[in-house]
């Protein structure tokens, strides 16, 4: 018996699916870059400490100010502003300039207590050493003019046996223009666009006499502020 031939059945093949739609390619946008104000406004408090050729140490004093400050780049900033400091101190007789009173120099005496309150018109110049988003390390120079609004000086002194005490104030009478160096170095924290954070250790050293006695007055601390960028 002759085998008979039998047609093959076949399924039709199944269609390959369709090409992939292309899907659309998207990127969130970038965030604006983080824009700086121009100018701030400020204050500032400090703890201060004033010496006179680092002979003796005081406690701390206030130093309380307002501060303007202008971005020049985007690391550069001007700052000024008006600080109201008290300057606290003891000098020794010979680092005094006596020629308003000519008996100091030679009195029996070692040590002059000084108390001052004073004005200071800083104009510095601020360079970001590094510049975040949220932060910005900086360094700062500059020139200081000072103000003296009272001064005060007394010493105790021997005459004859018995134990005196010298006094002299002097009002309004002081001025030193550019006569300070102003050294420091800070952090500041942007808590929004708007407002910042700082911290700024600083050292403030004499140029030339400062008062009626003409002494080196220098004088550091830490300001702590507050900025609102317009």
């Amino acid at each position: 018996m002759q085998p008979r031939p039998v047609a093959l059945q076949t399924d039709s093949a199944t269609a390959l699916p369709a090409p992939l739609a292309a899907l659309p390619f998207t990127t969130a946008p970038l965030p604006e870059p983080f824009r700086q104000p121009r100018l701030y406004l400020g204050l500032l408090a400090a703890p201060d400490v004033s010496t006179v050729k680092m002979a003796d140490y005081q406690a701390p004093t206030p130093n309380l100010g307002v501060l303007l400050e202008y971005r020049l780049t985007t690391r550069l900033r001007v700052n000024t502003g008006l600080l109201h400091s008290t300057k606290q101190y003891r000098a020794r007789r010979q680092d005094y300039d006596w020629s308003y009173y000519p008996r100091g120099a030679t009195g029996t005496f070692e040590w002059v207590d000084g108390r001052c309150t004073i004005l200071d018109v800083p104009v510095n110049l601020r360079y970001d050493v590094l510049a975040r988003p949220r932060y910005q390390v900086f360094g700062s120079a500059g020139l200081s003019s000072l103000f003296m609004q009272h001064e005060n000086y007394a010493y105790d002194y021997e005459y004859y046996g018995r134990l005196y005490r010298w006094e002299s104030s002097f009002t309004n009478e002081n001025q030193h223009w550019f006569s300070v160096l102003n050294l420091s170095a800070g952090y500041e924290h942007n808590l929004s666009q708007h407002w910042r954070l700082q911290v700024e250790p600083y050292v403030k050293m004499p140029l030339g006499g400062v008062g009626a006695g003409k002494v080196r007055l220098m004088s550091g601390g830490v300001f702590f502020g507050v900025k609102y960028g317009l």
